[in-house]
């Protein structure tokens, strides 16, 4: 079933601007989250090379020691494969540095998406409750929505207070008139609520009310802080 929803021009000028403002805040945490992404993955491919290279040279020094205890001794050989193999630790040495450099960078970055996140978390419900209220209101005051719903309403009532008697032990604990009325009132509307229950026939659980405003998931490596201490916390932590 698709609901009818709102054309975003229709919407008021609050909503509208909440609208622009979470939109503007969300692509600038999205692109943080890219930015992150970029990193931890560049960090993940130099440890990667330098991981290479350092099995390489673990290969190189097993070489030239096995040769250096063969009958036929190649200084030469073996002066080459040691150069080679400090080389190479060199190098893998110096994409350890890099890539701890990556690193420290992500943890400025770990602490501006917990920011830019917290304060955009409570805002897409703020978004959605004002919409999903307007479109409510729209649907209630759709043409013949309410006669529709007084006609069920009065036939669910009619039967209920010809059934009446089915309720007696709800009733006789009321204290006076008044409390009895307020509790066939009570039943009256949860008898109509049971038609209306009926009638959906579980179709209520398969259907959701459209939004305008969506949180992105977090990203790998992120961390997700709920409250100001946490953010502290957090910012005491990549600051150490």
């Amino acid at each position: 079933m698709q609901l009818n929803t709102i054309d975003h021009d229709n919407l008021s000028t609050e909503l509208k601007e909440k609208l622009a403002q979470f939109e503007q805040d969300r692509a600038a945490y999205v692109a943080l989250q890219e930015q992150f992404r970029e990193l931890v993955q560049e960090e993940q491919r130099l440890n990667q090379q330098a991981f290479n290279l350092e099995s390489q040279a673990e290969r190189t020094n097993a070489s030239w020691k096995a040769k250096a205890l063969s009958a036929t001794l190649d200084q030469d050989k073996i002066n080459e494969e040691i150069e080679r193999s400090a080389q190479l630790k060199k190098d893998a040495q110096a994409l350890r540095l890099t890539a701890e450099v990556r690193s420290g960078i992500q943890g400025t970055l770990v602490v501006q998406l917990a920011e830019a996140r917290m304060k955009l978390v409570g805002v897409p419900g703020t978004i959605n409750k004002a919409y999903q209220q307007a479109m409510l209101a729209n649907a209630l005051a759709r043409e013949g929505t309410r006669e529709s719903l007084l006609e069920l309403f009065a036939l669910s009532r009619a039967l209920f207070l010809k059934s009446i008697a089915e309720h007696d032990g709800l009733l006789s604990g009321c204290n006076g008139q008044r409390e009895r009325q307020a509790k066939i009132q009570e039943l009256t509307w949860r008898t109509f609520g049971q038609e209306v229950q009926k009638l959906f026939g579980g179709a209520e659980d398969h259907i959701q009310a459209p939004t305008l405003a969506v949180m992105p998931s977090t990203v790998q490596g992120e961390v997700l802080v709920e409250t100001p201490v946490e953010l502290m916390r957090l910012r005491q932590a990549r600051t150490a």
